[in-house]
């Protein structure tokens, strides 16, 4: 990462002799599941308009920063069905998940961290008061105010879920204990990849170490160095097969009393149900919008607004998204399979007949939509 390129940005954005600090009516705060969001609140869009231009820039010099291999989540060119390759031909599996992942990154680790890019002793100002370094970190961090709904953080500062920067930041962040885990690992021959705070660990059916509370007890022992916990009610151990996330990792199955090895990744079959559930019901049922959103997908639709054609054109739209959101899944799967072989030819043919299915479904809802 270029510092003279990164001290350009940062004098853009702070003009004045004082360090730039959010305030709460430039920030919005909302909850999603059990996660709490922090956005730019859209009531200053011109002042928003130039943070996330600055934010932009600032991702395309964070991004110049190497990070260990074991990391997929937030990567040019990688997906999620990167997270679960390396482990495709393996049979003990453990998945082991970080608590509060992005809200719980310190500030001080920031620090230390971006100590090696950003120099403390370098200053914005002549004065020498205002250095690179905490201005740096006071826009890419955000002190949740007392009165936030986010009880566990009030008052804390932290690196939120949200700003567009946070993801690249979390896995720099995260490398030097990257590869900490994976040198134990190594050891162990063990295979670890991470996305996000989800930790995928996998090794061959004869090495039953993995699924031992020592292995488990030695990650949280590396994790705890920067004060990451993990979530123990998400812990997934599992043989043979994993099913994590709407996806299947599948060693092998056993036909007519051969073994057969298949080491196959493809969609859960209750995703799959679901996908066929969605096209029968609008091919075969013609049910509306509304009544699939609420059925299948259990949507509490509520708008504020009395006009019949407004409220059938949104429905239409959120249906439409996810009929939309389903042939991604199915189409991202056949694609990663041309490039690593990882499922079997008759899934792949009948993950292309959904796809055409959902594209003719797709199609009918975007003229209905344009008809309103």
């Amino acid at each position: 990462m270029s510092k003279d390129t990164l001290k350009i940005l940062i004098q853009k954005f702070v003009p004045t002799k004082e360090i730039y600090t959010f305030t709460i009516d430039e920030i919005k705060e909302f909850r999603l599941g059990k996660n709490f969001i922090y956005e730019f609140n859209n009531t200053k869009l011109n002042r928003v308009h130039n943070k996330l231009n600055l934010y932009r820039d600032l991702n395309k010099e964070l991004n110049k920063i190497e990070l260990n291999n074991s990391c997929t989540a937030f990567r040019k060119n990688f997906s999620y069905l990167d997270f679960f390759e390396p482990h495709r031909k393996n049979y003990n599996f453990l998945r082991l998940d970080i608590r509060s992942f992005f809200h719980s990154i310190q500030e001080d680790d920031i620090r230390k961290v971006f100590e090696k890019y950003i120099p403390e002793n370098q200053y914005i100002t002549e004065e020498g008061k205002i250095s690179f370094l905490d201005t740096f970190i006071n826009i890419v961090t955000y002190e949740v105010p007392e009165q936030s709904i986010n009880k566990k953080f009030r008052g804390k500062r932290i690196l939120p879920m949200g700003f567009l920067t946070s993801p690249v930041i979390s896995n720099i962040i995260f490398r030097q204990l990257d590869i900490q885990i994976q040198k134990l690992c190594s050891v162990n021959k063990i295979t670890y990849t991470r996305y996000a705070d989800d930790m995928l660990f996998s090794s061959s059916e004869s090495l039953n170490y993995l699924h031992t509370d020592s292995f488990i007890q030695e990650v949280q022992t590396i994790l705890f160095q920067m004060k990451f916990k993990l979530n123990n009610k998400k812990t997934l151990k599992a043989k043979h097969t994993l099913a994590l996330n709407g996806y299947i990792l599948q060693y092998s199955e056993v036909t007519d009393n051969e073994h057969k090895i298949i080491n196959e990744l493809r969609l859960s079959n209750k995703k799959t149900k679901v996908i066929n559930k969605l096209i029968y019901m609008i091919n075969n049922k013609n049910y509306s919008a509304e009544f699939i959103l609420k059925k299948l997908f259990k949507y509490q639709i509520k708008l504020d607004v009395d006009y019949e054609e407004i409220v059938e054109k949104y429905n239409r739209e959120q249906l439409l998204n996810k009929i939309l959101g389903y042939r991604s899944y199915l189409l991202s799967l056949i694609q990663f399979d041309k490039k690593y072989h990882c499922t079997q030819s008759k899934t792949v043919i009948k993950y292309s007949n959904l796809i055409k299915k959902l594209e003719s479904i797709a199609k009918k809802y975007q003229q209905r939509i344009e008809s309103l």
